[in-house]
């Protein structure tokens, strides 16, 4: 893994240094405020969201692990399998912060809507795909990992469960990278971290540790997690406040 991330890290700088438009070769190193300041504000409430997500997930992980080894033994699976089956939607996703920033650098509102529309449309149909192929083989990707019994029964049953789910996720990973996209990035930060702990991490505590839930318990907290944070992303959408044209608009008018 170590050797993974470095081999990538070391090919993008070298694209970087390739490119005329953005290599920074030749060039002096000074302090720019006003870049600076835009870096952080852009960067810091993504940097704070990544840590509350991971430190969150290992919290979750953390009580599962009352649950007893075969419970932790599938969750463990199941996180992996299911993650893998999320790959189109963050790559739709990366799409998505591209071409809708472009089109606010452009200041082509109507282009930012059709994307918006067409890319929802997209990670909903593909994700539509992978969650029935999840749903449907469960059993055969939990296999793939282990052979004993009670861990397929006991991974395949909150596999299916969070494939159901799967659609309505690509929702919130989709306006995550169009609020990415236009350096609204402070919103997707508090979102997630009241989705995460008072969500996730109290509905597992409630649900595991006050009223005894197994790991189906603790995945339903999950899914729960998934579909607020969509739910709220989607109602910032329709709000508009996010969209810095929407803005313009409003002080020209």
């Amino acid at each position: 893994t170590a050797m993974s991330v470095v081999f990538s890290g070391s090919m993008m700088l070298v694209k970087v240094l390739q490119s005329k438009a953005i290599s920074p070769r030749g060039m002096k190193a000074q302090w720019d405020r006003p870049v600076m300041t835009q870096c952080i504000k852009v960067g810091l409430p993504v940097a704070l969201q990544n840590l509350g997500v991971f430190s969150g997930q290992v919290v979750f992980s953390a009580q599962v692990t009352s649950l007893g080894k075969t419970a932790l033994a599938a969750h463990s699976i199941a996180i992996t399998a299911e993650q893998a089956f999320y790959i189109p939607g963050f790559g739709v996703q990366a799409a998505a912060a591209a071409l809708v920033g472009n089109a606010y650098g452009a200041k082509d509102k109507k282009r930012m809507r059709e994307l918006t529309r067409m890319l929802l449309m997209i990670v909903f149909f593909l994700m539509v795909i992978t969650g029935t192929a999840l749903f449907f083989c469960a059993d055969e990707v939990m296999g793939l990992f282990t052979d004993d019994a009670r861990v397929i029964d006991l991974g395949a049953k909150v596999l299916k469960m969070v494939a159901v789910s799967e659609p309505i996720y690509g929702v919130a990973i989709i306006l995550e990278g169009i609020f990415h996209g236009v350096g609204d990035t402070l919103s997707p930060f508090i979102f997630e971290a009241a989705c995460m702990w008072g969500v996730r991490i109290v509905g597992t505590f409630v649900t595991v540790k006050c009223l005894h839930g197994d790991l189906s318990a603790a995945w339903a907290s999950m899914i729960a997690h998934n579909v607020v944070l969509a739910l709220m992303l989607t109602i910032h959408y329709f709000r508009g406040k996010w969209n810095p044209l929407n803005r313009e608009t409003t002080s020209g008018e």
